[in-house]
């Protein structure tokens, strides 16, 4: 992982584990970059982080695409896209500073929900791409 990518994810989990919305029940405390074992639901995890280089001649970027992972268990999709939504909120909030780095742009790039093979798990599938700069520094 890339120290800009790390960088993100470091500043989307405390953002996202410092909401009002999403510190309160249902989600209170089941934000996870990596979920324990038999963890309850409803919860979220960040699934996957891919970066590349997307630089040009006279600037450095990273571009970063994000899946954000909730699962519910509350019966039908209602729970986990309501808080997709407010997840998407929390991290579309002005704000966000990364170490090092600047975050140029961060956008919802598509969104699924969907029932498990098991008929009772929800999944919502929230997917970001962010654009990322190393902050200058002095020679």
């Amino acid at each position: 992982m890339t120290t800009a990518a790390h960088a993100l994810l470091t500043v989307i989990l405390a953002r996202l584990r410092a909401d009002a919305g999403l510190a309160a029940p249902p989600l209170a405390g089941r934000v996870f970059d990596a979920p324990p074992r038999d963890a309850a639901f409803p919860h979220l995890v960040v699934d996957a982080i891919t970066s590349r280089d997307r630089s040009g001649l006279d600037a450095p970027l990273d571009e970063h695409r994000l899946t954000l992972r909730i699962l519910s268990r509350a019966g039908g999709r209602g729970e986990a896209s309501g808080l997709a939504a407010a997840v998407e909120r929390a991290l579309l909030a002005p704000g966000l500073s990364l170490a090092g780095h600047r975050l140029v742009g961060l956008a919802r790039e598509g969104l699924e929900s969907r029932l498990l093979k098991d008929r009772t798990t929800a999944e919502v599938l929230l997917r970001f791409v962010a654009l990322t700069e190393p902050l200058a520094t002095d020679p």
